[in-house]
Parts: structure tokens; sequence; C-alpha cells
């Protein structure tokens, strides 16, 4: 299952870097293509927050425990703000009642 974000984004699963890639890996990889970081793992913000500037940029769900269906469901409804917010902030925390965006 993979989440529809729009024409022309493109989507690259972790599970697709095999073999099991370490967050050093994914992290690596998403700087290398100037990719967004999509993830529930808070070690990713941590992170962000300790390096200078993108890329990447990450976008934590702050959603709780849902299912894998409503979860891309979540992603999929706040995506376009997240996109708006991407652009000027390196951090982006979404939550299941707002959005913040950080750096």
């Amino acid at each position: 299952m993979r989440a529809r974000l729009g024409e022309g984004v493109k989507v690259v699963h972790a599970r697709d870097l095999r073999p099991n890639p370490t967050d050093r890996k994914l992290w690596t990889f998403a700087e290398e293509h100037s990719l967004v970081i999509v993830t529930k793992d808070a070690d990713f913000t941590d992170r962000i927050l300790l390096t200078d500037a993108p890329p990447p940029w990450v976008v934590q769900l702050r959603c709780g425990n849902l299912r894998a269906r409503a979860l891309l469901e979540f992603l999929e409804r706040q995506w376009p703000q997240i996109l708006i917010l991407l652009p000027e902030h390196r951090l982006v925390l979404v939550h299941l009642d707002h959005i913040q965006a950080l750096g």
C-alpha cells in the first residue's frame, strides 16, 4: 500500500532500499536525492534538529497507533498543508488536530 500524495510526487518506501536500511542509510539516501523523510520515529526529528540545513526534510507523524490504511489516508489528507510548509521549514510535526512547522 502506497500513499497517493499527488501527481508528480515520487514515493520511495524504506523497504525499497534493500537490505533493511539503517536510519543512517535512509538519511543519506534522502539527502542525496533531496527527499522528505516521512516517519513516526522521533530519531529523525532529533537528528534534523542537530543539522544546519536541508536536505533532507523530515515530516514526523504524531498521530498515535493507526492501522496502515488509516495512516495513509491521514497523511494524504494532510499532505497539501505539509507541502505548503516544507519550502520554509526543515521539520513538520503532524498531529491529529494540528500541524507544527519548525526550522
